[in-house]
């Protein structure tokens, strides 16, 4: 990495290719391990509005989380993969079906 200074003041510095790569892996990684870190939250935040909004019981809760949990564990393995930005499998599924969320994103205000 080549810091540039001017004076005793750094104001940035020029990464090679290698070092990008390796920089972005590790942000990937740390991504991870916090999603990893507070997924139970995530999961109970699911569960209860699955349970106010649409009366899931204990039964119908325990299977859906058994089959998020899955998806949640292949979304976090791929950030630890060098895929860059591409969308995710279910996103694209859901745009095919008319449920565009950059869409709702935009209409609810979140930018």
């Amino acid at each position: 990495m080549k810091v540039k200074k001017a004076g005793k003041r750094v104001f940035g510095a020029v990464m090679s290719a290698a070092e990008k790569k390796a920089m972005d892996m590790e942000i990937q990684r740390q991504l991870a391990e916090y999603d990893r870190k507070h997924i139970r939250e995530i999961d109970a935040l699911v569960l209860w509005e699955l349970r106010e909004q649409l009366g899931f019981g204990n039964k119908r809760l325990k299977k859906f989380y058994d089959n998020f949990s899955r998806s949640i564990e292949a979304l976090i393995r791929r950030y630890e993969m060098e895929q860059g930005d591409d969308v995710w499998l279910c996103t694209y599924k859901l745009k095919e079906i008319g449920c565009d969320l950059e869409k709702w994103e935009k209409e609810r205000g979140d930018q």
